[in-house]
């Protein structure tokens, strides 16, 4: 449930902090008073993309927090994936927006990613903007919500359809790219061919080319080593160098530990470091006797690092692309060689994938059309509780004989909204109105299966009045009955249905406008009414209506939940 939306500093809000019913919330307001500007600052929240033109003038930031409580079992396990603990059962969804276009996304104080922030929050809400019901046109639209209804079995097939299909495609793509022109085969052998023979001749090793260069610097300055090592091997032991000074100490020290055996430990130290010296004489004597003549070394150096900088242009920029070159012209040369056998294997390998495809989706269909038939009832019955009384509905299923990444069927919603009508797609028939109740008749279907515990209504309510907008506040009280709900709305039908009934009002104070957004006590609730009903100066009559309307919907909201 999201328990709190707090808000600063965004478009014409100061500052908000909203305190939300577990049930039905209603916002109205006067149109232009900003009753959207709250659903933006939530889309803000939930990672959606934001330009900093919607932080209030003269604010270097704007800050949307969004508090989620009683998590479901799917949130905490997303929260879970993304590295975030729930403690208290709580997650705290916080963005703020500067100036410069930079936002910060937080999660119970961690830092995370826009795309983070939409994984998670796909699990706690779900918002129904004005426009919503345009994605009822398509229908692809109406396969998913099909899918939807069946469950995780689809969900399942769907996975492994799209997993084989990708399978089947590379195959398919590859059996119809196969080059059948014999002249063409001979020249992609020869080119092959000696592709390998050049790369195999050169025979790159791992590590080679650092080593080499390693070497190459070495020989460049073979003079500069040999000069400074000759002095080192004169200071050690030629020229009266160190050796002869530390012999004259240990025969020295010799002489004193005769006198006084307390000595022996230093002798002994003395006698190690000209053994040491001694090695180290003869090894660096060792290193310049077997120096090579850098001429002829630098020029073998040289010529073998061109041959690895031109295989490494050619064919990769390190030792393993290089080998998986190679063996890809293996692969290739080796089919070649073998066309029609492989031709004939991979029309086999093509075809089989073929048949795996269709077999899930054939599995699919079957469940699709099997729940569709459950699906049109529900939906049906929806329709008819939304004032659609003579409405007829099905749908339709095409079958394809070339598999799709989500199976094999198409579906389109069927609808007659008046008696001797044939069916027609929805996209022919149905209102802009009547598009919103058809939205809400299906989110109604969906209603007690959903996880999501929060949905959002911007102005579904487009379009009605009278009956119809009775009976699409009683499906909002329905659904409100197990989910959280927040609706904005000009309808007074509906706003009297409020478990907490929320105005937004737009004022000016010092020159600067301000939007401000307040609960509605059981006074304020009628007065808001009457405004809707007859404006701002409401007339007995209207107040009277406005009562009215209010003790109606109670005595209602108590039939359809069942209090």
């Amino acid at each position: 449930m999201l328990s709190n939306v707090h808000v600063k500093n965004f478009a014409l809000i100061d500052e908000a902090d909203i305190t939300l019913d577990d049930n039905l919330n209603i916002l109205t307001g006067e149109t232009g008073a900003g009753k959207s500007i709250l659903l933006g600052a939530v889309n803000l929240a939930l990672g959606s993309r934001a330009s900093k033109d919607v932080i209030r003038q003269d604010a270097d930031y704007c800050l949307a927090e969004l508090t989620f409580n009683r998590l479901s079992e799917a949130a905490v396990f997303t929260a879970r994936e993304l590295g975030i603990e729930c403690e208290d059962d709580e997650i705290v969804v916080s963005r703020k927006l500067y100036d410069n276009g930079k936002s910060v996304i937080r999660i119970n104080s961690e830092t995370v990613s826009a795309a983070a922030a939409r994984k998670l929050t796909s699990e706690l809400i779900d918002i129904y903007g004005q426009n919503e019901h345009i994605s009822l046109l398509s229908s692809a639209k109406h396969l998913d919500i099909i899918d939807r209804f069946v469950g995780d079995e689809a969900l399942r097939l769907k996975n492994v359809i799209k997993t084989e299909y990708a399978e089947y495609k590379k195959l398919r793509d590859e059996y119809e790219g196969l080059e059948n022109d014999p002249a063409r085969r001979a020249r992609d052998i020869d080119r092959l061919g000696s592709e390998i023979d050049e790369i195999e001749t050169a025979d790159v090793k791992d590590g080679e080319e650092e080593k080499l260069k390693s070497e190459r610097r070495i020989l460049m300055n073979a003079g500069q080593i040999a000069e400074s090592l000759e002095f080192v091997c004169g200071v050690l032991y030629e020229n009266d160098g160190c050796s002869d000074k530390i012999s004259s100490a240990i025969r020295a020290l010799t002489r004193a530990e005769a006198l006084d055996e307390s000595l022996g430990d230093y002798l002994e130290e003395l006698n190690e470091i000209d053994s040491r010296m001694s090695d180290v004489y003869r090894e660096l004597k060792d290193y310049l006797e077997s120096m090579p003549e850098s001429g002829d070394a630098l020029e073998r150096t040289d010529e073998r690092l061109e041959t690895i900088m031109k295989i490494k242009s050619k064919f990769g920029n390190t030792v393993s692309q290089i080998r998986e070159y190679l063996e890809n012209n293996k692969a290739e040369l080796a089919k070649l060689l073998d066309f029609e056998n492989y031709t004939e294997e991979l029309k086999a390998q093509t075809d089989k994938a073929f048949e795996k495809v269709m077999k899930y989706s054939r599995e699919l269909s079957k469940l699709r059309i099997s729940a569709a038939e459950e699906l049109k009832k529900d939906i049906l019955k929806a329709l008819q509780d939304l004032n659609f009384n003579q409405v007829n509905f099905d749908i339709e299923f095409l079958h394809k004989e070339e598999p799709h990444p989500e199976g094999i069927d198409t579906a389109e919603f069927m609808i007659s909204l008046n008696p001797g009508e044939n069916l027609k797609s929805l996209s022919k028939i149905a209102s802009g109105g009547e598009m919103s109740r058809i939205m809400l008749g299906i989110i109604s279907v969906f209603s007690g299966r959903e996880t999501i515990d929060t949905l959002i209504f911007d102005e579904i309510d487009t379009g009605i009045s009278g009956i119809a907008a009775s009976k699409v506040a009683d499906k909002l009280c329905y659904i409100a009955g197990t989910h959280q709900v927040i609706c904005i709305t000009h309808l007074p039908q509906i706003a009297a249905m409020a478990d907490a009934h929320f105005k937004v009002e737009k004022n000016v104070i010092d020159d600067r406008t301000t939007v401000k957004i307040g609960i509605l006590e059981e006074k304020g609730i009628t007065d808001e009414l009457a405004r809707i009903l007859g404006g701002e100066e409401a007339s007995k009559s209207v107040m009277k209506a406005a009562e009215d309307i209010k003790i109606s919907a109670t005595q209602r909201k108590k039939e359809l939940r069942n209090y």
